[in-house]
């Protein structure tokens, strides 16, 4: 039970950072000040990092089962991606030779897919036999 309730606050810690990035990209009246742009450029990050990370957590809520291998993976990706947003800018200029929205919709499309695999992985490994 103490998994589920750590996935369960992971969930609800990353769709609260899914809804800032959402909010900061739809409702908030930017200027065309460069403190805006990289506002929106933060919230691209926020709002594409988030989502994937709400969407295994809710998948982890169904598969506990897979909570520590995933873990395992998570605690590298997670990190080196949170480095790879930070110096990304939305030129294209950054590490990458695209734009940021880019960079941050393809990275979390990779870590659910990996995720996915992963936990499907785990769970078909520890499912119970017949």
């Amino acid at each position: 039970m103490k998994t589920n309730r750590v996935i369960s606050i992971l969930l609800g810690a990353s769709l609260i950072g899914f809804f800032a990035g959402y909010y900061l990209l739809r409702i908030y009246d930017c200027d065309a000040s460069i403190s805006c742009y990289d506002l929106t450029t933060k919230a691209y990050a926020l709002y594409y990092g988030m989502g994937a990370l709400s969407a295994v957590h809710a998948l982890l809520l169904f598969f506990p089962q897979a909570f520590n291998t995933w873990k395992k993976f998570a605690i590298w990706f997670v990190p080196l991606t949170t480095i790879m947003f930070l110096f990304q800018d939305d030129k294209g200029a950054g590490l990458f030779l695209v734009t940021a929205r880019e960079t941050f919709l393809w990275a979390s499309a990779i870590y659910v897919a990996i995720s996915t695999v992963i936990i499907a992985t785990s769970w078909y490994k520890t499912r119970p036999q017949k």
